[in-house]
């Protein structure tokens, strides 16, 4: 076990080496500084309206929290996507194709092994780019309007809309965002699977990008309305209903055990594809 945890640190040593590793975590902090200028020139409308509809105080409720909340509902899907792809379907195409994958395999190290490390460093990576999201925007939000106040929490995926004082709010943020990362590990399984085959990293990373993406517009279209249980974003927005005044435990571990199901299944089909592939001549 232990020189499987030393093996897992060289393949992190080795995903961290990379300049693309690093475009995720620079592309959200630009965006969160775009967004801080955005807000102090022109105020949060939408968000104000939705407040004052609700016939609550939007001075109390205008929080770090609903800031932080507020950045991640309008960046994590599609920025997460599109770097999460990039990372995970680079992890095996990108050393298949530079010949490295030959090197590795004359090691006494078994194919199902070398893969798992690889699945769980991009899985991780996934996991620990959503929490910098959120964590960096809480300290947005705490730049603009310090500590205290309310929290304004609204994910119209579920129809969520709740209001919490500083300290349950703030419990709630914080297990929203486990979720959240255990809800994009979906994204990095798509693009891991795709890598496994034989085709270029970008190939891979256009592959499940679109996919995500044909996906969320099938779920919002309508045409899916009686079988959303299908789509894959439909399962992966239960995250948000963490965020509900009385959680819905039953709906969430559902949603999640449709999420695990799709990664284990991506990841034993990854494998059977990279097992039959001829790596060394």
């Amino acid at each position: 076990m232990t020189l499987f945890f030393q093996q897992w640190y060289g393949e992190l040593l080795k995903l961290f080496a990379r300049r693309r590793t690093y475009i995720g975590f620079g592309a959200f902090v630009a965006l969160e500084m775009i967004i801080l200028l955005l807000i102090k020139r022109f105020g949060m409308g939408p968000i104000q309206r939705a407040i004052a509809g609700s016939g609550q105080s939007f001075e109390y409720y205008f929080s770090a929290l609903t800031v932080a909340s507020t950045v991640m509902g309008f960046s994590v899907f599609l920025l997460g996507a599109l770097f999460l792809s990039l990372v995970a379907g680079d992890i095996v195409a990108k050393e298949g194709e530079d010949g490295h994958m030959r090197l590795l395999l004359a090691r006494p190290v078994s194919r199902f092994r070398l893969l798992l490390l690889k699945y769980l460093t991009c899985t991780g990576y996934a996991f620990f780019l959503i929490q910098f999201l959120a964590w960096t925007s809480f300290l947005l939000g705490l730049v603009l309007r310090g500590w205290g106040g309310g929290y304004f929490a609204i994910v119209p995926e579920v129809s969520v809309v709740a209001f919490y004082d500083w300290g349950p709010g703030l419990e709630r943020y914080a297990l929203s965002s486990l979720y959240l990362g255990l809800s994009m590990t979906t994204i990095s399984s798509i693009a891991f699977f795709l890598s496994c085959f034989r085709i270029k990293p970008a190939a891979a990373t256009i592959g499940a990008l679109t996919y995500i993406l044909v996906d969320f517009i099938m779920r919002n279209s309508g045409f899916m309305e009686s079988y959303q249980h299908l789509l894959v974003t439909k399962h992966m927005a239960c995250w948000g209903r963490i965020l509900a005044e009385n959680i819905d435990w039953p709906l969430i571990w559902r949603g999640y055990a449709a999420i695990f199901a799709v990664n284990i299944t991506l990841f034993t089909l990854g494998y059977a594809v990279f097992e039959s592939r001829d790596l060394k001549s």
